[in-house]
């Protein structure tokens, strides 16, 4: 028994991957050839000088610095609450003015889907450094930061979400006589809340690792105390702040990981 060709759009598909990783690789070599890298002397004598302290400041944290780091710590975590909320309750409705199934074309979705796109241009700590120039260092310019940069994040996903809905509930719902907005609360919203509520979580933890950052521009949080020590290269103390950092984030992980899988 002969085995089928192979169906045209498999072929295609194929062709696609393999131009991209030949293209992806051809990238890598040029910036290779092309970029300034470092010897491999001065790479050792970086290791040696700053990461053997910071390994011996593991082993040996500064206790000392453990109430400030975990205050600033729980400072970040507010922040990223905030943010995260801030960002969640304005791309709701910039979602639903970005899906193509809800406004009918793609044409009335353009203006939307163009906003959500220029807020995601802009990464966290530009908006930050913004911020801090305008208002002066703080937690609140970390906060704004976060807030905008999480409106185009979750506005995109959450309009993701939307047009991937299923339109049956929608139709019935119609066929019954209900209007547009029976249609939108009684279909669109219930089917989209639990996914929405799951992104809104994963965001949160993105924006939590953001905060531990944007300190470093002035913009309040653990990043504060951390550049301030870095400067100086205390590294039992710097130790002691990182540990802070990656023990919260694993437990807001673990945490988050296991409302998002009884969400979706």
């Amino acid at each position: 028994m002969s085995i089928p060709p192979t169906p045209a759009p498999v072929r295609r598909a194929t062709m696609v991957m393999y131009g991209i990783a030949v293209l992806v690789v051809g990238m890598v070599v040029v910036a290779i050839l092309t970029m300034n890298l470092p010897t491999w002397t001065r790479v050792l004598g970086g290791l040696e000088r700053n990461a053997m302290p910071l390994l011996r400041g593991f082993v040996n944290p500064n206790w000392g610095v453990f109430d400030l780091a975990s205050r600033a710590m729980l400072e970040t975590v507010f922040m990223a609450v905030i943010g995260t909320a801030i960002g969640a309750v304005l791309a709701f409705p910039m979602a639903f003015l970005a899906a193509n199934n809800l406004l009918g074309s793609r044409l009335l979705a353009f203006p939307g889907k163009t906003v959500l796109v220029a807020i995601r241009t802009f990464p966290e700590i530009l908006f930050a450094i913004i911020f801090v120039a305008a208002m002066g260092p703080g937690p609140v310019a970390g906060i704004l930061a976060m807030g905008i940069n999480s409106i185009g994040f979750l506005g995109k996903i959450f309009s993701d979400v939307v047009e991937g809905i299923d339109s049956g509930p929608s139709e019935a719902i119609r066929a019954a006589g209900g209007n547009d907005l029976h249609v939108f609360f009684y279909s669109v919203v219930p089917q989209v809340l639990p996914e929405f509520a799951s992104y809104v979580l994963y965001r949160f933890e993105i924006n939590l690792r953001a905060a531990s950052i944007l300190g470093l521009v002035g913009a309040g949080g653990i990043g504060a105390p951390l550049i301030q020590r870095l400067q100086f290269r205390r590294w039992d103390e710097i130790s002691m702040i990182m540990i802070v950092i990656v023990v919260v984030i694993i437990v807001v992980d673990t945490l988050s990981s296991s409302v998002r899988r009884r969400l979706v």
